[in-house]
């Protein structure tokens, strides 16, 4: 039997996250909460100035299972990357923060997100992906404006409103223009512009409200592929693909692409949850019939 890797190294970096207004735009149950494409992308920056050379565009084994909340009128947030390298090359980037109990006296960690970086750099070979043929066309469809969506399936705030035209959705696929806004307080970093992916999340979020039955977040996913990172002031198209239906989450596979077509990215095995363990609801208009009766183990 092969042994395990073993950790060769092990540092606590401290991070001091900035707040800027837009951030407060994405929330949880009336809570501005950090999104997971920007844990990705704060730990990514973090990691490639301590490991210069690290594979930062090949992301693998995420898990965003807290919320890091931020607290009205906050203007940065302390925090740490936690970071592990194993002598296999991964390295394991962890989100974490302290909180101390005044009455206890007891000072608690929480980790909020968890990435492993481990493959091939963004100048390495031509995409070994191939992207789904979408459904077809003749197939039923349901298009829902982007209007809809913000005011009652979605309900962030501006900024956050990057699917431009509304989302297609069909039982096999969704499909929306996701767009990154060039507004000069979120420039895009290493991994890009963080909206268009976000806006994929909403996209699959509108899925799985009609077809499975639940309002799911993004708590993780198995592999996320940057060819092209996304870039301020562009619009791209993003396609989901549904693989498999669960009681209280499915997985679905996103592509995203310039509007010629070509891949920038892939995120596969991506978990939408129930994070808010049956509460929250999707409105009825929006549950389709097919979402009654899933929720044990649907596959597509």
């Amino acid at each position: 039997m092969e042994s395990l890797p073993k950790i060769t190294d092990r540092v606590r970096l401290p991070l001091a996250i900035k707040v800027p207004p837009y951030l407060l735009d994405h929330q949880f149950q009336g809570k501005a909460v950090l999104p997971a494409v920007e844990a990705m992308e704060i730990l990514a920056a973090s990691t490639l100035a301590h490991l210069p050379g690290t594979a930062v565009h090949c992301i693998r084994d995420a898990g965003f299972d807290k919320f890091l909340v931020i607290s009205e009128g906050c203007d940065a947030l302390n925090a740490y990357n936690d970071l592990e390298v194993l002598d296999n090359g991964t390295v394991i980037s962890r989100l974490i923060t302290k909180t101390r109990s005044k009455k206890a006296m007891i000072t608690r960690t929480l980790e909020h997100a968890t990435l492993c970086f481990q493959g091939v750099s963004i100048a390495s070979e031509a995409p070994p992906l191939e992207i789904p043929a979408f459904s077809d066309p003749s197939s039923s469809k349901y298009h829902i404006s982007v209007e809809t969506i913000y005011k009652s399936l979605v309900p962030f705030g501006p900024h956050y409103h990057n699917l431009k035209d509304g989302v297609t959705i069909s039982e096999e696929d969704a499909m929306g223009r996701v767009y990154a806004p060039s507004w000069g307080a979120a420039p895009a970093g290493l991994l890009g512009s963080p909206f268009p992916l976000d806006a994929a999340f909403h996209a699959a979020c509108v899925w799985g409200q009609r077809y499975a039955g639940l309002v799911g977040f993004p708590v993780g996913f198995g592999l996320r592929r940057l060819f092209a990172p996304t870039r301020s002031g562009s619009t791209h198209t993003a396609r989901i693909f549904p693989k498999k239906v669960h009681p209280d989450r499915f997985l679905a596979d996103i592509w995203i692409t310039d509007m010629d077509g070509a891949l920038q990215e892939a995120v596969l095995d991506v978990v939408m949850r129930d994070v808010s363990g049956g509460r929250i609801k999707p409105p009825s208009w929006i549950v389709s019939d097919a979402a009654e009766g899933k929720g044990s183990d649907t596959k597509y």
